[in-house]
């Protein structure tokens, strides 16, 4: 509690900048789906940009990011004539694009540590991993740029190749995203627990992994166990600085989206329930029959 009370306006002030960054980032990550799903030009951008927001707000929150994003893409995009497997689609898109980001920054951050990673009661080594992560990035750019079929699979199940400047452009916007919710994260670590951003970064990355691969909503316990035991120090105030930057964490970048989204879902549904009435009213006034004077 005392550091959670010594929190300032600068550090809020960076937590919340990144994170407008970062959903901001996600909208652009929106765009690129609706680029390569050829819907592009039915959906505004300021429309892509919202329901991204309340998206991911929602999906990281609830879990199951690909069903919970397509059953609220589903909704937003449906008076634009997306039917449920084009949002589908469009959610397959977005999850592969963040998790390449994940992949592409976690191998960046494991190329450039030399301390293995401790896992249970032995370690593993960091770069070699790392080297894993980038062939795996590095093969679907290579289909983007040499693959020869433009596509695998048959009529609506099919997976269009991307073409090489919108694959670069999904891994450089989910990079940019997933450095600045680490960075939240880095906002709240005081200087006095001795993590550098290099270190907190790769247990950040890892700890989204783990979380992300357990399917619990939002990694809650999980997240927070692997992160501590990578950065754990000995001294219990430093223990106790990390635990409050992971609720710090989870208050501003979880809890206040969260809040938020759902206050825009609700006004949203409201307006199209009387967008809706006041389109039955039309329909009943004009089908009402004229009055004749005698």
């Amino acid at each position: 509690m005392r550091h959670l009370r010594g929190y300032g306006p600068q550090h809020l002030a960076l937590a919340l900048g990144c994170t407008l960054a970062s959903f901001l980032a996600l909208g652009g990550i929106e765009r690129l789906a609706l680029r390569y799903t050829g819907f592009s030009g039915r959906i505004s951008r300021r429309t892509a940009v919202i329901t991204a927001f309340v998206t991911h707000a929602f999906s990281q929150s609830v879990g199951l990011a690909l069903f919970t994003g397509a059953a609220v893409r589903l909704r937003a995009y449906s008076r634009h004539a997306i039917d449920a497997m084009a949002a589908a689609r469009i959610s397959a898109f977005v999850t592969l694009t963040v998790t390449l980001g994940l992949l592409v920054t976690g191998a960046g951050a494991l190329l450039a540590s030399s301390a293995p990673l401790p896992l249970a009661h032995t370690s593993i080594r960091v770069r070699p991993a790392g080297l894993v992560l980038t062939l795996v990035v590095a093969a679907y750019l290579a289909w983007s740029v040499l693959g020869r079929r433009e596509s695998l699979g048959h009529g609506r199940w099919r997976i269009d190749r991307p073409s090489p400047p919108l694959a670069f452009g999904q891994i450089a916007m989910s990079a940019l995203d997933w450095l600045l919710t680490g960075t939240v994260l880095y906002a709240f670590v005081p200087p006095s627990v001795g993590v550098g951003y290099a270190e907190l970064l790769r247990a950040y990355l890892v700890g989204q992994t783990v979380g992300m691969a357990s399917h619990i909503p939002g990694g809650v316990g999980v997240f927070e166990v692997v992160v501590l035991a990578f950065l754990a120090t000995g001294s219990a105030q430093a223990h106790a600085a990390l635990v409050a930057s992971l609720v710090m964490f989870r208050v501003v970048y979880y809890l206040l989206p969260l809040i938020t989204a759902a206050l825009v879902a609700a006004i949203a549904e409201l307006m199209a329930g009387r967008r809706r009435r006041e389109t039955w009213s039309w329909l009943e006034r004009d089908a009402a029959p004229s009055a004749h004077v005698g």
